[in-house]
């Protein structure tokens, strides 16, 4: 009897988190403010840096984590495993938009290991701070053009043909997919560097 009343209670916390946090378009759109929000502090870091200032090896540092962590492990994870592959069997083929994107999140990690080595290089004294400066700012233009490609054209094609069972299964993926790839803790620590970053900017 207890068994059964534990697994009402799991079913309805699962369909009620499900119903206040949207659809699964909605959870990646969240994850986007939070990622935008990162993107705000990393272009104040390398306005100051073009113009002559100090590069800022903390925060960059943490930069490069929470992209690696969230922006790619949590985020490009859930669209790259769960969202994705619901949309290529909903009849949205994979070198069209959905090839587009996989493309881009490359390029968005290329981005984010030449971050890593300029400030590695910079540190020892083999880069300058513009040239820190000109990477950041690009792979912040990168990723706004990206996830304004993925909410205007992917995300809307997306919930054109999901259903209310693609948008349950694609929820339950991306719990999955987070708690394999970094854990619930390390999610919860990416969301707090993300306002340290933006309270440091």
């Amino acid at each position: 009897m207890e068994i059964k009343r534990s697994l009402m209670w799991e079913r309805w916390l699962g369909s009620r988190l499900t119903a206040e946090s949207g659809s699964a378009v909605d959870l990646l759109k969240a994850d986007h403010r939070k990622i935008e929000g990162v993107l705000d502090a990393l272009e104040r870091m390398a306005g100051r840096m073009a113009e002559g200032g100090d590069v800022p090896v903390e925060a960059l540092t943490s930069l490069v984590v929470f992209s690696q962590t969230f922006i790619d492990k949590c985020h490009h994870g859930k669209e790259e495993l769960c969202l994705f592959p619901c949309l290529e069997r909903r009849g949205i083929p994979r070198d069209g938009p959905i090839g587009v994107m996989l493309y881009e999140h490359q390029l968005g990690r290329e981005y984010v290991k030449r971050i890593q080595e300029g400030l590695a290089n910079y540190q020892t004294g083999q880069a300058k701070v513009t040239d820190l400066a000109g990477l950041c700012s690009g792979y912040v233009g990168h990723l706004r053009q990206h996830i304004f490609k993925e909410e205007n054209v992917l995300f809307r094609m997306g919930e054109e043909v999901m259903t209310s069972e693609d948008h349950t299964t694609s929820t339950s993926c991306y719990e999955r997919t987070e708690e394999e790839r970094v854990g619930k803790e390390k999610h919860e620590e990416m969301l707090k560097l993300a306002k340290q970053l933006e309270s440091r900017a």
